[in-house]
């Protein structure tokens, strides 16, 4: 994975019902802070189905907050494995199982979902309003051929712990600006520790 990472809300691309537009409203509520969300009421004519990575229940709290008198979220979780995941939804979607409406998937997913026809697009304003705000790696891990086809809505923050005492006696500060991940490795190399 690229950093940083982001895991995307994917819309699936070959519904053929009128829920379409749902679905898009749907996938652009998942992609916005919470506090964008409407709470509706849970007697939606519509039951959009995210297939969402087990997490710490906020997909449940954004499913509910996102519902409206139009449609509810439904959470299914997929299994916690990325590989299991990917599996499950691309078989899923090979067997033309129409109940995936919105799904997760993880960054390196997204191109062979989006290759084999399972994902929509999105141009325009809708795509700008469904990434203002994102750094521009998690946009381009959801944009395929030049288009987007996921929405990142949260980030997978990578962190780099080390010891100052350690990085003190390789001669590096890992706080300055213009420290690399090259610079750890080669101070690492140097002082025969591990990275």
């Amino acid at each position: 994975m690229s950093l940083p990472s982001a895991t995307g809300a994917v819309p699936v691309g070959r519904r053929r019902r009128p829920r379409r537009a749902a679905l898009a409203l749907a996938v652009s509520l998942a992609g916005m802070s919470l506090a964008a969300c409407s709470s509706g009421g849970s007697g939606g004519k519509a039951t959009l189905n995210w297939y969402l990575n087990p997490d710490n229940g906020a997909g449940d709290t954004i499913a509910k907050a996102c519902s409206t008198g139009s449609y509810t979220i439904k959470v299914s979780l997929l299994p916690s494995s990325a590989d299991d995941q990917r599996t499950e939804l691309i078989r899923r979607l090979a067997a033309k199982d129409d109940s995936i409406d919105i799904m997760s998937l993880d960054p390196p997913f997204v191109a062979e979902a989006a290759n084999a026809g399972y994902l929509t697009t999105f141009s325009g304003a809708q795509a700008q309003q469904l990434t203002d705000g994102d750094l521009a790696a998690p946009i381009k891990s959801a944009t395929y051929n030049g288009q987007l086809v996921a929405v990142p809505h949260w980030s997978n923050t990578q962190l780099l712990w080390f010891r100052k005492s350690v990085a003190q006696a390789a001669g590096v500060d890992p706080t300055s600006a213009n420290f690399t991940w090259d610079d750890m490795i080669k101070a690492a190399v140097k002082a025969h520790k591990l990275v």
